[in-house]
C-alpha cells in the first residue's frame, strides 16, 4: 500500500490590482522554498483591511490567470472574490479546513499586515487552522505586538517547524523586487512606462481594456 505524504498548501492573498512581477517572484520563491504541493493566489473581492480594488473583479482574476499560464505550481482560487461580503482569512482557512483536512496549511503575509493581525477577525482561531508566515520588508518592521506573539507562541508550542502542525509562525525573506500596484496605477495614469514592472501580457491587456487611466493614491 502506497502512502501519500500530505500536501503543503500555501496561500497568498493581495488585490493583485494589478498583479506585478513583484508579486509573481515572491510567489514562486515561496512556493520553492516551502516545497508546496500548491500555491493558492487568493484575489480579493471586497478586502477588510485594505482599500477597494479600482477594476473589476473579473479583470484582475483574468489578469492572474494570463500572468501564471506556465506557472503550474501557481493556481487561482477565487473563492474570496467571489464572496459578495467583505472576505476574511478566517472563512477561507476553516474552508481549506474541511476541503482538505490532511493538508498543512499556510497562509502568507507581509510585515505590515501581520503587525496588525490583532485586528482582524477571529485571529486567535486563525492560528489553530494553518501555520503563518511573515515576508520580510525592507521598509518595514514588526510591532511590539507582533514581536509578542511570537515570542508567546513559540514558547506554546515548542520547537515545532511547520510540517503538520498549525500555529507555528516563522519569518522569511524573499528576493524584493521594490514595485507596487500604487506606483503602477500611477505610472499608466501619467502614461509613464511600466516596462518590467508587470508582464508583458498583462501590460497589454491594460492598455486594451484602458485600464487605470484615472489611478487613485
Amino acid at each position: 500500500m502506497t502512502i501519500q505524504t500530505p500536501q503543503r498548501i500555501g496561500l497568498f492573498g493581495g488585490t493583485f490590482d494589478p498583479v506585478h512581477l513583484g508579486h509573481l517572484r515572491t510567489a514562486i520563491e515561496l512556493a520553492e522554498n516551502y516545497s508546496l504541493s500548491q500555491l493558492r493566489l487568493l484575489p480579493n473581492h471586497r478586502p477588510a483591511h485594505r482599500d477597494q480594488p479600482t477594476v473589476s473583479t473579473a479583470q484582475r482574476i483574468e489578469m492572474l490567470e494570463i500572468a501564471t499560464q506556465n506557472l503550474s505550481q501557481l493556481i487561482i482560487d477565487p473563492r474570496e472574490a467571489m464572496r459578495d461580503k467583505a472576505s476574511y482569512t478566517f472563512d477561507t482557512l476553516t474552508e481549506f479546513k474541511q476541503e482538505c483536512p490532511d493538508s498543512t496549511l499556510i497562509f502568507f503575509m507581509g510585515q505590515d499586515a501581520f503587525s496588525a493581525f490583532d485586528t482582524w477577525y477571529r485571529w486567535h482561531e486563525i492560528l489553530e487552522l494553518a501555520n503563518l508566515v511573515v515576508i520580510d520588508r525592507p521598509d518595514a518592521n514588526l510591532s511590539d505586538w507582533a514581536l509578542n506573539l511570537m515570542a508567546k507562541q513559540a514558547d506554546k508550542i515548542g520547537d515545532r517547524i511547520i510540517d503538520s502542525a498549525t500555529g507555528v509562525i516563522e519569518c522569511c525573506s524573499v528576493t524584493q523586487l521594490a514595485i507596487s500596484a500604487t506606483d503602477v496605477r500611477q505610472r499608466i495614469a501619467n502614461r509613464q512606462s511600466v516596462d518590467f514592472l508587470v508582464p508583458e501580457r498583462i501590460k497589454q491587456y491594460i492598455v486594451k481594456h484602458r485600464l487605470y487611466s484615472e489611478a487613485r493614491n
